[in-house]
């Protein structure tokens, strides 16, 4: 558990980050906005709002809804791998035990199958992990669009120069 919300807040953090560098890079192109913005700043009315990304993710429900959301499927994911690794363990003693009593070419094919199992096992936790991977980005693109949005429109509503 203690790894899942290392992981998530570690996930989140980054995400903070490139949605912060992608918001600024997208403001380097010169428009209307930036005009207006200089405009305001020569005249000495420039105004300014900001927020704490740290206190946005700690009380922004959306957030909180979605990282809940992430560990329940991280847990999910957890409990699907650790189900199979446990059936393939199982296996793999059944294996050991009755190893004595089978043919070689008996031994041989349940040798073959094993392997085959596992590497299925190997594919099935790089699949989860691609998956979970994939949700994660989904659930901050969601995040930084609903932030991003409501920020533009905060700023015109209050006449703010830059947010």
């Amino acid at each position: 558990m203690k790894n899942i919300n290392l992981l998530l807040n570690i996930v989140l953090t980054l995400a903070v980050v490139v949605l912060f560098a992608l918001y600024f890079r997208g403001k380097k192109s010169v428009g209307t906005s930036d005009v207006a913005a200089n405009v305001a700043a020569s005249s000495g009315n420039l105004r300014i709002a900001y927020f704490n990304s740290d206190s946005l993710m700690s009380n922004y429900q959306m957030v909180k809804d979605e990282k809940a959301k992430m560990e329940a499927d991280m847990k999910n994911a957890e409990d699907q791998f650790a189900a199979k690794q446990k059936k393939f363990q199982k296996d793999v003693e059944e294996f050991q035990a009755r190893a004595q009593f089978l043919t070689i070419t008996d031994k041989e094919a349940r040798e073959a199958k094993l392997g085959q199992q596992q590497q299925e096992l190997a594919q099935l936790e790089q699949t989860l992990s691609n998956q979970l991977a994939e949700n994660e980005a989904s659930v901050t693109k969601r995040i930084f669009d609903n932030v991003h949005g409501f920020m533009d429109d905060y700023a015109k509503k209050n006449k703010f120069t830059y947010v």
